[in-house]
């Protein structure tokens, strides 16, 4: 019987040939039964909603434990345990103080003026009737006046499905959250284990990067963790300071000027300004209707002006304070990632967005300059612009 005669050569195009069959049938199948795996993952995503629940918080409140355990290791000189475990009681002891502040003083206000709105809801309908036939009323021409009173009556109408939906979905999620204690419950108990544990699940993790990978490849991989990792917790923790601040504003300017809903509107604005770029525009809209139903056509002008002058001393003075220059993204590739993000992820993606895209960003930026310095070209853009088109 003859031997067979192995070629390395053709043994490795054939290799190469079988794996490539093998991937397109692979990815066939994947996209084939693409609704069962991806039903498959929701199914171990709802699974493991606790630990994202608990993975969130802990990355939370990560830099504020590690505020409160510095200040504390510079007055005691307890163990290294004893500091976690105080730093952690601390944080979650303020978050505590916060939530039962937060309930105590704006909870019972902001379920009269929610009760309120939902049970004036004819009143309020017909007042903008009203409103609307006063406004008419300026205009000499009836035809015109007549095209104007439809056009109107089907914005307020758009205006007014939209404050409905709104109002279901704020009650529709606090269902969702309220059937999803036990989840919840359990979240907050998986981040002290994983406060707790910080270090050792990191160090296990390198050890992991550390096997798979080559060195210059696990370096590439810890530099982008620790660029997001800044991006991420600079950025998210100081839009939620950023955001309570205006709230906090919002609130103590229309009281001082004696508007309705304060706590409503105020609530309204402050959460949606975490949304960068515009997130003041997208609170703005619903609290000048709030302000308008429940008051006058002048107070909800003059709240939408007091929302412009609040927006700019964010965008200006509050915001770079706090934020300062976190993502390195132009307000063009801002509103680029708002859009595309909110788009596929809704509220939760205008939120990361901007980090996300700027940390996407920083890894093209170093492949680039890698490639360009490959070439022994600069990595400088500046060098690249002309008389023509001058690099700003």
């Amino acid at each position: 019987m003859k031997k067979i005669d192995w070629n390395n050569r053709y043994t490795t195009i054939a290799v190469y040939v079988f794996l490539v069959v093998a991937a397109c049938l692979v990815f066939r199948a994947a996209v084939d039964q693409f609704p069962l795996i991806w039903g498959f993952f929701c199914r171990i995503v709802g699974y493991l909603l606790p630990f994202i629940y608990g993975f969130i918080l802990a990355y939370i409140l990560s830099p504020l434990v590690r505020r409160i355990e510095k200040l504390l290791k510079k007055r005691t000189s307890l163990s290294a345990k004893a500091l976690r475990g105080l730093a952690m009681a601390g944080a979650y002891l303020l978050v505590l103080v916060a939530i039962g502040v937060f309930g105590v003083v704006v909870g019972p206000v902001l379920t009269e003026s929610t009760a309120q709105l939902v049970g004036n809801v004819s009143f309020y309908s017909k007042k903008i009737n009203e409103l609307i036939n006063q406004l008419i009323s300026y205009i000499p021409d009836e035809s015109l006046s007549q095209e104007i009173q439809a056009a109107l009556t089907q914005v307020f109408e758009v205006l007014y499905a939209f404050i409905s939906s709104f109002f279901t979905q704020v009650v529709s999620i606090t269902t969702k959250v309220v059937s999803s204690v036990i989840e919840v419950v359990m979240g907050i108990i998986i981040s002290v284990y994983m406060l707790s544990d910080k270090e050792k699940l990191i160090a296990q993790t390198k050890k992991v990067l550390s096997a798979l990978l080559p060195e210059r490849a696990l370096r590439e991989v810890i530099q982008v963790a620790h660029d997001s990792n800044q991006k991420f917790s600079g950025f998210i923790t100081g839009k939620i300071i950023d955001s309570t601040i205006i709230g906090i504003l919002c609130a103590v300017g229309m009281l001082i000027f004696r508007m309705p809903f304060v706590a409503l509107v105020s609530l309204i604005v402050g959460i949606t300004n975490v949304i960068p770029y515009f997130g003041p525009i997208i609170g703005a809209v619903p609290g000048v209707i709030l302000v308008l139903i429940g008051g006058d056509l002048m107070q909800a002008l003059f709240f939408a002006i007091f929302v412009l002058a609040l927006q700019q001393f964010d965008g200006n003075i509050l915001g770079p304070a706090i934020l300062g220059q976190s993502t390195g993204l132009s307000a063009m590739w801002v509103v680029f990632a708002i859009l595309l993000f909110g788009g596929l992820y809704g509220f939760v993606g205008m939120i990361i967005g901007v980090p996300l895209l700027a940390v996407i960003f920083g890894v093209l930026r170093g492949i680039i300059n890698a490639l360009l310095r490959k070439k022994g070209l600069s990595t400088d853009s500046r060098d690249y612009a002309s008389s023509q088109h001058p690099y700003p």
